[in-house]
């Protein structure tokens, strides 16, 4: 399994799982990193994704009580 470099990488490699126009769920975007190889778990993308991503490349929307993410374009 593969680690992450840094910040900028894992920002990458977390855009690149989602599909235009798609919202997921962030159990769905660690099942794709994972699927590209990286080790990850679920509450570390989790923060990452609070303290690191949302509003700058992400933003939320809360969907039947779950949070889902989606790129902003």
């Amino acid at each position: 399994m593969k680690k992450f470099g840094n910040a900028a990488d894992k920002i990458n490699v977390i855009l690149s799982v989602f599909n235009e126009n798609e919202s997921l769920k962030v159990k769905e975007i660690t099942e794709r990193v994972k699927e590209k190889g990286y080790n990850v778990k679920d509450a570390h993308l989790r923060m990452f994704i609070h303290y690191n991503m949302l509003y700058k490349h992400l933003r939320k929307k809360e969907v039947d009580g779950t949070n889902r993410y989606f790129v902003i374009s």
